[in-house]
């Protein structure tokens, strides 16, 4: 991996932390995800952002509570936090 690439994924792991503090809401995790899988490509694999992203925008758009919309989106972002601690930490 390289700097670049070190340094979005080190903003990914970031911007989950604001959205566990309840500094972020989930459309700005969202967007910073799709953002970063466009950036990233296929540059690094095992993240899967992609499906990620769409996940996170279903969950942005389903209407329910913003508590509600946290907990779902730390849910399906919780593999990604594991996967990026495990890949920054080398």
């Amino acid at each position: 991996m390289n700097e670049t690439d070190a340094k979005i994924c080190e903003n990914i792991l970031d911007a989950l932390d604001r959205l566990f503090d309840r500094e972020s809401k989930v459309i700005d995790i969202f967007a910073l995800i799709f953002a970063s899988s466009e950036a990233l490509g296929s540059s690094v694999t095992g993240l899967n952002l992609d499906g990620l992203a769409i996940e996170l925008e279903k969950i942005s758009r389903n209407g329910k509570a913003e508590e509600l919309q946290r907990e779902e989106a730390l849910q399906v972002t919780n593999n990604l936090r594991v996967t990026l601690n495990d890949m920054l930490s080398v």
